[in-house]
């Protein structure tokens, strides 16, 4: 199965009826579109890259923060159509209450490929690779997606932690190697993969190694 290939039909497991917004990134171009909820932190949908389908699932699977009727508060929510969920799929594809910066939901797959790769390296070598790098946002909506962003296991770092002292950016904690330093990151990388509900571990699959 491809990708956002996926019915509008088949939420996630326990978290239908939800309240949400629509946000969205692209890969290598191909714009993924997905329910959110910010308050939680939670991925309501599967990643699909087709906007009515995405409208369409909203519809059938989430709820809406609306304005009310007295002075256009905010507060009300509920169901709405597609129509609605439309204008909100269309929104996503130009602003976001996630990651407002535009470079932030661009993803390359070559780019994470690379960094996974890079990681390897210095996992063998045993040393500090300068200039590496890692997007955050498919971590993000990885454990957004699963039950959360794996817990560090005792004396190790988390992600982004991680990410600072591969890259030479951060030192080396005392009694620590790189290379531990290193598996640990992959490890969690591979966790967030296995973990992640609906189809976005076929996003994301080149984090996992």
């Amino acid at each position: 199965m491809n990708p956002g290939n996926i019915d509008a039909s088949e939420p996630i497991a326990g978290r239908t009826g939800h309240t949400g917004g629509i946000e969205s990134f692209t890969l290598d171009g191909r714009r993924f579109y997905f329910g959110y909820d910010h308050k939680q932190g939670q991925v309501l949908s599967p990643a699909i890259d087709d906007a009515a389908a995405m409208a369409r699932f909203a519809s059938r699977h989430m709820l809406a923060i609306y304005p009310g009727r007295l002075f256009g508060l905010l507060g009300k929510t509920g169901p709405k159509d597609e129509a609605f969920w439309a204008e909100l799929v269309t929104w996503s594809e130009n602003a976001s209450d996630l990651r407002p910066d535009l470079p932030d939901r661009t993803l390359s797959h070559m780019r994470l490929v690379a960094s996974v790769s890079t990681l390897a390296l210095a996992i063998m070598e045993n040393r500090v690779v300068y200039g590496f790098a890692l997007d955050m946002l498919p971590c993000d909506l990885l454990a957004a997606a699963g039950d959360g962003m794996p817990a560090p296991a005792d004396g190790q770092e988390g992600i982004e932690a991680s990410i600072a002292i591969v890259s030479g950016n951060a030192p080396l904690p005392p009694g620590r190697e790189v290379a531990d330093v290193a598996l640990a990151l992959q490890a969690r990388l591979n966790a967030l993969v296995q973990g992640a509900h609906g189809n976005w571990a076929e996003v994301f699959p080149m984090l996992e190694s």
